[in-house]
């Protein structure tokens, strides 16, 4: 029961803190965890952030006085190395101690869209708009299909 509840401890403690990390490029801090959303500040490639938090693909940093969203990708965590694992004081090397177990890997993935993100969701006008100025006309269409010698075919409905 000791074992439980120090694992608990460890990982409770290991996710409150925030995660030392590094810019990859140079990367625009969000107002919020969207690509339209307004820049609040914006740091150049090599720059040291602290994690603070995870949203999909989107990560919140802090960089000095500044907070704000960057994509998952456009950053580097301090513990996440190329080259062979090696202790980094991360969650991995306290759950380590605990179980005696170590990983040698690190894998970062990003999830979809669940039922809860879906219920949340928020209609945004200027994506929308955005998207209405890529409609073409039928003639348009016509012509670029013409001209990539297109031809059309029958497709059956899906069931």
């Amino acid at each position: 029961m000791h074992r439980l509840a120090l694992i608990a401890l460890a990982v409770t403690a290991a996710l409150a803190q925030a995660e030392p990390a590094v810019t990859l490029k140079a990367v625009d801090l969000k107002a919020q965890a969207a690509a339209d959303a307004a820049t609040v500040a914006s740091l150049p490639a090599n720059t040291t952030v602290e994690m603070v938090k995870r949203e999909g693909a989107w990560v919140q940093l802090t960089a000095g006085k500044d907070t704000g969203w960057a994509k998952l990708f456009d950053i580097r965590l301090a513990g996440a190395q190329t080259a062979p694992a090696k202790s980094g004081g991360g969650l991995g090397d306290v759950l380590g101690l605990v179980t005696g177990q170590r990983s040698a890997s690190v894998t970062t993935g990003v999830r979809g869209l669940d039922e809860d993100s879906l219920v949340k969701a928020k209609p945004n006008p200027q994506e929308f708009q955005k998207l209405v100025s890529f409609q073409v006309t039928k003639s348009h269409a016509e012509a670029f299909a013409k001209a990539g010698k297109l031809v059309p075919r029958e497709v059956e409905p899906l069931k």
